[in-house]
């Protein structure tokens, strides 16, 4: 990513970060709202989804969501970032093979969190555009580590 690139993700990502948890459950809302039967992978599972936003585990898990992405944005522009969201990314990524999450599930999850993000920042095309970028970065790394496991759906 060129240095406007990451100036923009920083800036824009000021909003959802402010409040993460917050934030992390409305991805998850709209997750579970759009594609119920990904609710079985979660430790949450036998949680109502209209009682979803009250419950710790859930609004524990929609935190982390957001805090591995703010550390990944506090990388961007720095030496080696792509090497560190290479760790990041591959550390979350392996921690879920044994959940056998089909890549399916996992683009699910990549468009609901890119239209919440757009939504919640009031993104433009071209803001958004930035934004899918880094997410596709990302979902490289995350479908690597699916492949060199051999668990690839």
């Amino acid at each position: 990513m060129n240095s406007d690139e990451v100036q923009l993700i920083k800036k824009t990502w000021e909003i959802p970060v402010a409040t993460p948890t917050d934030s992390g459950a409305a991805i998850l809302t709209q997750f579970f709202n759009r594609f119920p039967s990904n609710l079985e992978k979660f430790p949450f599972r036998d949680v109502p989804l209209e009682e979803l936003s009250g419950n710790a585990r859930f609004r524990a898990h929609a935190g982390r969501i957001i805090r591995v992405f703010d550390e990944s944005i506090q990388v961007l522009g720095q030496e080696g970032d792509l090497e560190k969201l290479d760790e990041i990314w591959t550390k979350i990524a392996v921690s879920h093979i044994p959940r056998t999450i089909s890549k399916e599930s996992y683009n699910q999850l990549k468009g609901v969190i890119l239209d919440v993000l757009t939504a919640a920042c009031s993104l433009d095309e071209s803001q958004a555009a930035t934004w899918a970028k880094l997410v596709d970065h990302v979902y490289g790394i995350i479908f690597k580590a699916i492949d060199d496991d051999g668990n690839a759906k």
